[in-house]
């Protein structure tokens, strides 16, 4: 016995001083400081170091380690021979609706890069960029990981498991399921002669979907329905209910808007021209948010700054495929629309701010036509398999729209209005005025 405790020793010994791969991780650049994605700095990196923590061989340190480590570089000389110091550094930035992540794996012994990865992903779906930057740095750094099939284990002697022990029921408890079981099936039986026979609508046996019937003229036949493929709950009903109209709320109509009064600058060296300025800002709307914290049954909640992510599971609620596939299709995005105009109500400016390129170079010969890109979508869904994920920021977007009028038509100026158009309706709404 005490043999093979020295044994067991001398192989714990061996496999704790077996080459360790030291994976620096430290929170992600922010490159544009901007405070609406400054989460996503800290959020990376503890979703990496959450996600590599248990790989055998690979030791996670993070920021302090990494200053230690920096101050006293012989402390590399006092770790396991053939082990390896990589740093993570990792940048990021927002452009519209993508995030732009970029990784770096540097060898701390020489200062080298030994490889670097790019990113682009949808900043609405926030758990499919973690799995493509984690796959990504796990690509990276799976080559200097140790080879598992050389590792050293400890083999323990058979007679150390335990072996789970037989259990019989008594007999009295296997007598009365052999009783409800034969039960049963005499009960199938009979329903199934009196189909063979041509009794069942003597017998008022109902009709089953999805079962095999045979009849008299030697046929095969099911009933089924395609309609069925996902029965609807009736207890979920009510949490069905407050959900769309929530849902609706934020499809149709999520955004406050306030606009300011004109302002007019006049050219010093042309006096028949105006510059004219007009701001707005977007919002969304704060009983939204109240209505989804106070009201719906969410199986999780995110907050990161100003942006909050809502999780709902499909088990709470019978969302329905018209709900499901507007959400998917995109149709439901908007985009706001400007018009300015005169006293005669004809309009003279129009100001479409949308990201889609066919409408910036658009032209127009009746109006004065501004294609802007300076309002973003501030709430994003994502359907999953058996979930639903509804992210919003809660900032303020100010805009500032900006165009040049002969003093005529300033002078004829009386009305504006801004209208938030389906993207999927704005070229019937714009191409009449255009």
């Amino acid at each position: 016995m005490r043999k093979t405790l020295t044994i067991l020793l001398f192989l714990a010994t061996l496999a704790a001083r077996q080459p360790i791969v030291y994976f620096y991780v430290i929170p992600f650049d922010n490159l544009k400081d901007d405070p609406t994605i400054e989460w996503i700095a800290s959020g990376l990196s503890d979703m990496v170091s959450n996600k590599f923590k248990n790989e055998p061989g690979l030791l996670i340190q993070n920021k302090q380690d990494l200053e230690i480590i920096m101050n006293d570089r012989s402390l590399m000389l006092k770790q396991p021979i053939s082990s390896r110091n990589l740093l993570l550094l990792g940048k990021y930035s927002r452009q519209l609706e993508k995030i732009n992540v970029s990784v770096q794996l540097i060898d701390l012994a020489t200062w080298d890069q030994i490889e670097s990865k790019d990113i682009s992903a949808e900043y609405s779906d926030i758990s499919k960029m973690k799995n493509e930057v984690s796959d990504n740095i796990r690509s990276m750094i799976t080559s200097y990981l140790p080879n598992k099939k050389h590792s050293v284990g400890v083999v323990l002697p058979k007679f150390i498991d335990p072996k789970p022990a037989m259990t019989r029921d008594p007999v009295t408890v296997k007598s009365e399921m052999v009783t409800k079981n034969l039960s049963r099936e005499f009960k199938k039986l009979e329903e199934s002669m009196d189909v063979l026979l041509g009794l069942k609508e003597n017998q008022n046996l109902t009709s089953k979907n999805d079962v095999t019937l045979f009849d008299n003229g030697g046929e095969w036949t099911m009933d089924f329905s395609a309609n069925q493929l996902v029965e609807e709950d009736p207890d979920l009903k009510p949490n069905t209910e407050l959900l769309k109209d929530v849902l609706n709320k934020l499809i149709d109509n999520p955004y406050d808007v306030e606009m300011k009064k004109p302002s007019f600058i006049y050219h010093k060296d042309d006096d028949s021209y105006i510059t004219v300025q007009f701001h707005v800002t977007y919002s969304l709307k704060d009983e939204i948010i109240k209505d989804m914290l106070n009201t719906l049954p969410y199986t999780g909640i995110e907050q990161n700054g100003s942006l909050t992510i809502f999780y709902f599971s499909k088990e709470s609620f019978n969302l329905s495929d018209e709900l499901t596939n507007r959400i998917i299709s995109g149709s439901h995005r908007t985009v706001p629309v400007i018009r300015f105009f005169n006293k005669e109500g004809t309009p003279i400016v129009i100001v479409a701010d949308t990201p889609e390129e066919q409408w910036h170079s658009k032209k127009s010969n009746k109006v004065l036509y501004l294609p802007e890109n300076q309002f973003t979508p501030m709430i994003q869904f994502t359907v999953g398999g058996w979930s639903l994920q509804v992210a919003m920021e809660t900032v303020n977007i100010h805009a500032k729209y900006e165009f040049i009028l002969p003093m005529s038509d300033v002078e004829n100026l009386s009305n504006v209005s801004l209208k938030f158009i389906n993207k999927n309706e704005l070229k019937n709404f714009l191409e009449p005025v255009l």
